[in-house]
């Protein structure tokens, strides 16, 4: 969902993350698809940062389809409107029967929402955007959308590595989305190192194995330290729950999460 309007706190973390802004006029008329199986949906390419784990290039969606507007059942496919993908934005492009295919990224919406004038931005920061809702129209499966992104980060035996998570969350009043963040890679495994949700459980049918992940804020940014016991790729696997909603505006809250940050980066 996109939103109405959007003001734009001082201070970076306590800008939380706003609905997107409507995109007046685009018509549609593609059927939905459910996706039945792990399909990649984009390949990412961003600037090597010495600092950040990197996204290994593409993502993907099992489960219930991913929508644009939740509500209506409107796929991103039909109007190009991608919300979900890597940042920074990239334009999706038309083809020749109208519909639209995702490139690398989320989408750039019109006009200019808050990821792309400030707020947790990233119009600029290297990161997965999760703002496409489940298919929660009347008559869909109910099935749960589940998106997965990887990055990795190449570790050096016996030295310590603290990782930081920035993750920023908007529209706590609209159904749920959960996130949960693996780590695994030579002598580090760590299931489950982060885990929230954001939205209201009264109005979404919470999926299981997520009931107990706690409520995030609209900014945090946990840390997770350890010390890998061989040298090797340590990989950070992003899994976005996009749960079934069955009251209110039948849209789900959206996440933004950065690249994973080494703190103690020299």
């Amino acid at each position: 969902m996109r939103d109405r309007g959007f003001s734009v706190p001082d201070n970076e973390f306590e800008r939380g993350l706003r609905r997107r802004t409507v995109l007046k006029g685009a018509a549609w008329s593609v059927p939905v698809i459910a996706v039945a199986s792990a399909v990649p949906r984009a390949a990412a390419s961003v600037p090597v940062d010495p600092c950040i784990a990197v996204p290994t290039g593409t993502f993907y969606v099992t489960g219930g389809a991913l929508m644009e507007d939740g509500a209506a059942g409107v796929p991103a496919s039909s109007n190009g409107l991608f919300g979900t993908g890597w940042t920074p934005p990239q334009e999706s492009t038309q083809n020749p029967d109208g519909t639209w295919s995702q490139t690398n990224y989320a989408v750039d919406p019109e006009p200019a929402s808050w990821w792309q004038t400030g707020g947790a931005s990233p119009s600029t920061e290297v990161g997965f955007l999760s703002l496409d809702d489940n298919d929660n129209s009347d008559g869909s499966s109910g099935e749960p959308s589940v998106v997965t992104g990887v990055l990795t980060y190449e570790v050096t035996a016996g030295t310590p590595y603290t990782f930081a998570f920035p993750i920023y969350a908007s529209a706590d009043y609209l159904g749920c989305q959960y996130l949960s963040i693996d780590i695994s890679g030579p002598g580090v495994e760590e299931p489950g190192a982060v885990q929230g949700y954001f939205g209201n459980p009264a109005i979404t049918d919470v999926p299981e194995g997520v009931d107990a992940y706690p409520h995030f804020s609209e900014t945090q940014s946990p840390e997770v330290t350890f010390t890998p016991t061989s040298s090797g790729t340590l990989t950070f696997t992003y899994t976005f729950t996009v749960a079934h909603v069955t009251g209110g505006e039948r849209k789900n809250a959206d996440l933004f999460v950065k690249a994973p940050l080494l703190t103690n980066c020299g």
